[in-house]
């Protein structure tokens, strides 16, 4: 592959790569696309303290990937996506003379605007590894109807994806204004939200609010009405709907669907009835 003249830009270099790589139905070949680049070498290792590394020399003229063989598959592929762009990248500092090595925090990094150099490469990586993972061109008819975590677990599969990465990818895509609260043994580890979702009033040393019961052999609950004096700071004109699928070993994640009172279309039932009809 050849990725001259397209620059940095995480989303332009995953176009690029896309491009070459011509329309497919099946999972993105991320590891065969990352030899196509002068990856020599990618194995897997059970690791401890980091969840992938990059091993290259000073140039960047070849490269190394490892992985942490105790991930799953699915995280294995993005870890695989987030270091082959610290590799394609020259803006990105190695973290020593041997190339970068990336802690399981920093595959949730999001602040591609921070001023920390360090949290800044990470999150370019993350852009990166889910635009090659899950181009939008692949996952639009996932981000129709009524929000539903449904169409994650089904993006998730087609493209051989983590359930977590599906779920980041379909609020970052989706139209509406959404938020994810990534929960263990009914804590919050962390949330992720749309550009336009207001702020959420949780705190990770606090229980999470009320969760819906009764989730099916897949672990999915129906969407739910819930109060948003227990999720939003500002819970004035806003209405709520959730839906949480429950994981192994006490984890969970919780879709939130915020929808102003004052809109258009005036409540969230509205809503409900303006997707059903679709």
């Amino acid at each position: 592959m050849a990725l001259d003249d397209v620059g940095a830009n995480p989303a332009r270099l995953a176009a690029a790569i896309h491009v070459q790589l011509g329309e497919t139905s099946s999972a993105v070949p991320v590891f065969e696309i990352a030899r196509a680049l002068d990856i020599i070498e990618i194995r897997s290792e059970p690791l401890d303290n980091f969840e992938g590394a990059l091993l290259t020399d000073p140039e960047r003229s070849f490269g190394s990937i490892l992985l942490n063989r105790r991930s799953s598959p699915q995280r294995r592929r993005f870890t695989a996506g987030h270091e082959l762009l610290h590799f394609l990248s020259p803006a990105h500092i190695p973290h020593d003379t041997t190339g970068f090595r990336c802690r399981r925090t920093d595959m949730t990094e999001s602040q591609r605007d921070s001023q920390d150099r360090h949290r800044r490469q990470e999150a370019e990586a993350n852009a990166f590894a889910i635009e090659l993972l899950a181009p939008r061109q692949r996952i639009k008819r996932h981000l129709h109807g009524l929000p539903d975590l449904a169409a994650v677990l089904a993006m998730a599969a087609e493209l051989d994806i983590s359930k977590e990465a599906a779920a980041r990818r379909y609020v970052e895509c989706h139209r509406e204004t959404l938020a994810l609260v990534f929960g263990k043994n009914n804590h919050p580890l962390y949330w992720d939200c749309s550009r336009d979702c207001p702020a959420l009033s949780l705190n990770t040393r606090l229980p999470l609010p009320d969760l819906p019961g009764d989730p099916d052999r897949d672990g999915l609950t129906t969407i739910e009405e819930a109060a948003p004096d227990d999720w939003l700071r500002r819970p004035e004109g806003a209405e709520l709907a959730l839906q949480t699928l429950y994981q192994q070993s006490g984890r969970s994640i919780t879709l939130l669907h915020v929808v102003a009172t004052d809109d258009d279309d005036g409540s969230l039932e509205d809503t409900f009835n303006r997707f059903e009809r679709r």
